[in-house]
């Protein structure tokens, strides 16, 4: 019977380490774990954070909801054409604000001083994920009139298959990870790969693209700047699936063992009850002393 990679033992979790994506978020982790090792982030930790929440969660998505309102108000002077009616709409804008909040007052429930990193890395996955969903509604403006709504349509759903499977892919690699299981080289170790030798050709290409078809000093057709829009889109969405699936996955998996197993992992790591829990939740939760 096929295991969950929910279900493995303290001793399985820790092959997560050896997961070579998980290690591409730690430097990220250890810099956040800094500002919370009394259980709490300082007082200007947290007054960076909201400044930061404020420019770049809020900020960005409603610049793109602004961005938005200009294209179709100036829609008669755009070189490229656009719908008549925008995707990305005040209430999409509302609705993402609702649900990130939404996850952030849920997060406070999670006050373990060795989960905070995690709850904290968590907010800035889930802004990404917000801020590709209002980009993609905004390229939809141009890319609809270029190839039709039932073009994107078939491209979304090939996208969504394609989402779906990584997920699955993804899966089996973590379940080999966790299990001992044979794990032959996956499609994931190659992108992997791919990503390392030509992720900057990649990146290198898309602001070419972006340069020339958008800069306004070489005349380029309309059907080539959609064109560059959708080679664009879809390389931005690449790298967001990528980022998410294969670093998020493991490394929020690894925060859920944590909480599965808090004592198992404190020990293996040589923390403290304080430096492992933090001041204010052992307060609460005093029986943990007990482990002292």
């Amino acid at each position: 019977m096929k295991k969950s990679i929910f279900n493995a033992s303290f001793e399985e979790s820790l092959n997560l380490e050896d997961d070579g994506f998980r290690k591409l978020q730690q430097e990220q982790h250890d810099k956040t774990e800094k500002y919370f090792k009394n259980g709490k982030p300082s007082l200007w930790f947290r007054i960076y954070s909201f400044i930061l929440g404020l420019v770049f969660a809020v900020g960005l998505n409603f610049m793109l909801l602004a961005i938005s309102f200009t294209l179709h108000d100036d829609a008669n002077n755009l070189r490229l054409a656009i719908t008549q009616n925008s995707f990305l709409t005040a209430n999409v804008f509302l609705i993402g604000l609702f649900i990130w909040l939404l996850l952030v007052v849920l997060g406070k429930f999670i006050r373990q001083n060795s989960i905070l990193p995690y709850r904290y890395n968590f907010h800035i996955f889930t802004n990404m994920i917000w801020f590709i969903v209002e980009l993609d509604l905004l390229f939809m403006d141009f890319i609809v009139p270029a190839i039709s709504f039932w073009g994107v349509a078939v491209i979304c759903i090939g996208f969504l298959a394609m989402l779906i499977w990584l997920i699955i892919a993804e899966n089996h690699h973590l379940g080999c990870l966790l299990y001992h299981k044979t794990n032959k080289v996956l499609l994931r170790d190659k992108i992997s790969k791919t990503i390392a030798v030509y992720g900057m050709s990649l990146l290198g290409i898309v602001l070419l693209i972006k340069h020339v078809f958008f800069a306004g000093s070489v005349d380029i057709s309309d059907s080539m700047k959609a064109l560059g829009f959708f080679v664009t889109w879809i390389a931005i969405n690449l790298a967001t699936v990528v980022t998410v699936i294969f670093i998020g996955t493991p490394y929020f998996l690894q925060a859920y063992y944590k909480l599965k197993y808090p004592e198992e992992y404190r020990n293996w790591e040589g923390k403290s009850l304080e430096e492992w829990y933090g001041k204010k939740y052992l307060k609460k939760h005093k029986e943990l002393l007990e482990h002292e």
